[in-house]
């Protein structure tokens, strides 16, 4: 129970990555807020790990995109929890991914950039009041290893996620006089709804893999970028999410995890 009374905010936690965070989390004895767009979603997460960890977890809606919503959301979860120890912010779509960069259109990249790292920097600046009043607080940034390996394809979401690795930076070092740390975490290959859309993509778009099966688009992209030969799982970025909210993490900030099979080594 390394987290017991603890209260965590996890955006886009109505499924994949971020519904193994919050189950990581409630399991270490903390309280969740699972915020989603789609409530129905969040309430589904939410209801399941409350039930199975017997702590509070509460579902709540928020447009990241906007800021009054943004900033209702984390007075919701104050007023449940009477604080916010950890915010993880894990929201985030993929785009277009697989047509060259020019059939990009403005409105994409506006988009991805929107709820991907302007997100990031909303909820910080809603939350940045209480963990300035309580001088504590984590903020963990879920990035990619699009962020630090760019490739063709995915202009806009490759510099969302580095992106989001240089505000981590940044903030890192705005929040350290008030004992707050910030960091990332860069995940890998997993099959969630996420990539179920990415194969979809790659499939219309790639002669390669035009007559493959889904799954198998997405195991071959892991054997072929993963040195260990395997996906990860939600429950590995869960994991990584509760150590650096942890006390043994209390001296790691402005740094970035690599959970990923060892697709990034430095």
């Amino acid at each position: 129970m390394r987290l017991k009374n603890k209260a965590a905010i996890v955006t886009g936690g109505g499924g994949g990555i971020g519904e193994g965070i919050v189950n990581c989390l409630a399991k270490e004895g903390a309280s969740v807020a699972v915020v989603d767009m789609n409530l129905e979603n969040a309430v589904r997460v939410a209801s399941a790990a409350e039930r199975k960890y017997k702590r509070p977890v509460i579902a709540a809606y928020a447009d990241v995109t906007v800021n009054e919503s943004v900033a209702s959301m984390v007075d919701m979860a104050i007023k449940a929890f009477s604080k916010i120890d950890i915010l993880v912010n894990n929201v985030g779509i993929s785009g277009n991914i697989g047509q060259p960069f020019d059939k990009n259109t403005d409105e994409e990249w506006k988009t991805i950039l929107d709820v991907n790292l302007i997100s990031v920097f909303r909820t910080a600046k809603a939350v940045a009041p209480q963990f300035r009043k309580q001088n504590s607080g984590r903020i963990i940034n879920i990035a990619s290893i699009a962020g630090q390996m760019p490739g063709p394809m995915k202009p806009a979401y490759s510099v969302s996620k580095m992106g989001i690795i240089t505000l981590t930076r940044i903030l890192a070092e705005e929040f350290a006089p008030y004992n707050v740390t910030v960091n990332a975490i860069n995940p890998g290959l997993l099959w969630t709804p996420l990539w179920q859309k990415l194969s979809k993509q790659l499939k219309d778009r790639l002669e390669e893999d035009a007559k493959m099966d889904d799954y198998d688009i997405f195991m071959k992209r892991t054997l072929e970028l993963t040195p260990l030969k395997r996906p990860q799982k939600p429950e590995d970025i869960g994991n990584a999410v509760v150590f650096l909210a942890s006390d043994e993490a209390s001296e790691i900030t402005g740094d970035v995890l690599q959970v990923n099979g060892g697709v990034i080594r430095h």
